[in-house]
């Protein structure tokens, strides 16, 4: 999902900028009664009509329009665009149709969702193993026809790697979420399938592959049928030490803090940059190292580090996020993403989108305590530049705001047409992202708390209302959180046509996109923002926030060092507090770094037909059996 999970850095996605950027903006609607022009037709008041009915009804119909609309009670028109440097969202308020009751009713589709995503079935058991990262199945891509619209069944890009992802960081959420979600023991066992995962047959932790397939894995395999993508990226083991961390203070297990600490040291030694000004971390490790330092990574580090109590990192980490403000000609008043990657912990600052991610996850775990960039962070984030009031050029990067309609609905029908407001990916992105859109509300809840009073944000209060009802309405109608409501699969975003029905998804600007999948981080995040704050005005529970130090005390590292109770048979002592040992393999005995190897004559030259290849091909390292292997 993220720079974080994809291993994106701030240099890479300059490859992006030979696809146009933007060229044709999706018109939004930005107020009800607008007359919105597209190539399938005209719209009035938000329907969509044939050009022979538009002829009869005409602009009198258009005025009628705006006329009910405001005697439905939906506010005034907007006047005109805002005056310089404000950032009041020029939307009207949802109805709140369609909205899960109340708090529990909205947890509970979550927990739902994440007890039936299929597991990791090779190590063994019901609720046991990672959670699948994107579906199972889609939400539908809408009726544009098999070549633009037919979504990959299962999971996306099936087809081409035929296997799903289970993606580390999301799984990390998960398990904060089930944490403060008072499931523990769920928890525990994504908790288990990490350990199995980190710590060798010696009790050596191996850092984490960003992600693994349903094939066997062991600890430091980072490549083969068992794991879909081997970086081995800082933002994501960070993540699972929060995971630990928060696990750890909640149940005094010391041991869950030991393996917290393990990753932050082994962070330290592969990654660290504190010898340099800038400070902070390098965004990815061995096998394949690479140079650039994320401030969304640095971000993660800064929250473990802080949690753990060591001071040092946390301070290097913040010192670098503090160091990407006001660096983007094109956004200047935003954290950029990060560095290049010429140079070991390089330090030239490439241009880049502005990511939204970094400027709401920057804001969350106050890695940055300047109530002034804040201000001028989310000020930035609230413009639209959907909106009418730009017509081309640098309003298509200027905010991240956005409205989109959805035109498919949930597999029953439900939320079709529904007007829905969040954020995108990215400035150089199209279409609302609802990872990012939970995570940036909870950001937004943060600044009201916190600094809304001295340094006041215009429509925030809008903001946080109105996406939080869309986040909510997603739940009701998909019972979970889709990645995206925009039709279109890979042919339509690779078409790079923002002004279509079904465009292909929410682009992120950046070389991919998020199609109609249930989507783990967006429905975590979505439980982690209902447990945050679930309606305007109820209490906030700072718990909720991954970022910010657990509300119990982590157990010392003292007493962490003294308890290896949780880990694998190699590296501890059995099933005293933590659980035991992680879980084998199907078929497999015993913990401590089990899984299954790629097959012995998966090699090409171990096969008449394949031994011009160099590598593996009976099976290839994502699985497929090339036909040279007469197999």
């Amino acid at each position: 999902a993220h720079f974080a999970r994809v291993g994106i850095s701030a240099v890479h996605v300059m490859q992006d900028l030979t696809r146009p950027l933007n060229p044709r903006p999706r018109p939004m609607q930005t107020s009800q009664g607008e007359l919105l022009l597209e190539s399938s037709g005209l719209r009035v008041c938000g329907r969509r009509v044939s050009a022979r009915g538009a002829a009869l009804l005409g602009v009198a119909l258009a005025a009628l329009c705006g006329s009910l609309w405001l005697a439905a009670g939906h506010g005034a028109l907007p006047a005109g665009p805002p005056a310089a440097g404000t950032s009041k969202p020029d939307v009207t308020a949802p109805g709140k149709d369609g909205v899960c009751s109340d708090r529990e009713t909205c947890l509970s589709i979550v927990d739902a969702f994440l007890e039936r995503q299929p597991r990791q079935s090779f190590m063994g058991g019901k609720g046991v193993g990672l959670m699948q990262t994107f579906g199972p199945d889609s939400f539908d891509g809408g009726p544009c026809g098999d070549k633009m619209c037919k979504l990959v069944e299962p999971c996306p890009n099936y087809e081409q790697t035929p296997h799903c992802r289970f993606d580390v960081y999301d799984n990390a959420l998960a398990a904060i979420y089930l944490t403060r979600r008072g499931r523990l023991e769920e928890a525990r066992s994504v908790l288990k399938s990490f350990l199995y995962l980190l710590y060798d047959d010696k009790g050596g932790l191996k850092l984490l592959a960003a992600s693994y397939t349903d094939a066997p894995a062991k600890a430091g395999d980072y490549q083969g049928v068992g794991v879909a993508d081997g970086a081995v990226d800082t933002g994501n083991n960070a993540w699972v030490g929060l995971a630990f961390t928060h696990f750890a203070a909640e149940t005094g297990e010391a041991c869950y803090a030991r393996v917290a600490r393990d990753i932050l040291e082994a962070l330290r030694h592969d990654v660290s940059c504190a010898d340099d000004e800038m400070g902070g971390f390098a965004a990815r490790g061995p096998p394949y190292p690479h140079n650039y330092r994320s401030t969304e990574h640095n971000i993660d580090v800064f929250s473990l580090s802080r949690a753990l109590n060591s001071s040092a990192d946390a301070e290097s980490a913040a010192t670098f996020v503090r160091s990407m403000w006001g660096h983007s000609k094109q956004a200047p008043d935003t954290y950029v993403t990060g560095t290049g990657d010429a140079a070991h912990c390089d330090a030239t600052i490439p241009l880049a989108a502005a990511a939204a991610d970094v400027q709401f996850w920057s804001l969350l775990a106050d890695a940055d305590p300047s109530a002034a960039r804040k201000n001028a962070s989310v000020t930035f984030a609230l413009r639209n530049p959907g909106s009418a009031r730009y017509k081309g050029g640098e309003g298509r990067i200027d905010g991240l705001w956005q409205i989109d309609e959805d035109l498919i609905g949930s597999p029953g029908g439900e939320g079709k047409g529904q007007e829905l407001y969040g954020f995108r990916f990215t400035s150089w992105g199209n279409g609302i992202q609802w990872e990012n859109t939970a995570s940036a509300v909870m950001g937004l809840v943060h600044y009201q708390q916190k600094y809304q009073r001295d340094a006041p944000v215009a429509g925030l209060d809008e903001a946080i209302s109105r996406a939080r009802v869309s986040i909510r309405q997603l739940l009701q109608a998909y019972q979970a959180v889709p990645a995206s409501v925009l039709g279109g699969n890979i042919n339509a975003y690779i078409k790079n046509d923002h002004a279509a029905d079904y465009p292909g998804g929410s682009d992120t600007g950046i070389g991919w996109t998020y199609l109609r999948y249930p989507h783990v981080a967006a429905s975590t995040w979505a439980g982690l923002l209902l447990l945050y704050q679930h309606d305007d005005g109820a209490p906030v529970d700072d718990a909720a926030n991954p970022f910010a130090p657990p509300r119990k005390p982590v157990p010392s590292k003292d007493k962490s060092d003294a308890d290896d109770s949780c880990l694998p048979s190699g590296g501890g002592s059995g099933s005293k507090g933590g659980g035991g040992s992680p879980p084998p393999p199907s078929g497999g005995g015993g913990g401590g770094g089990g899984g299954s190897p790629p097959p012995a004559d998966a090699a090409c030259k171990a096969h008449p037909g394949c031994s011009a290849l160099t590598g593996e091909c009976c099976p290839t390292a994502i699985g497929m059996m090339l036909e040279c292997c007469g197999i």
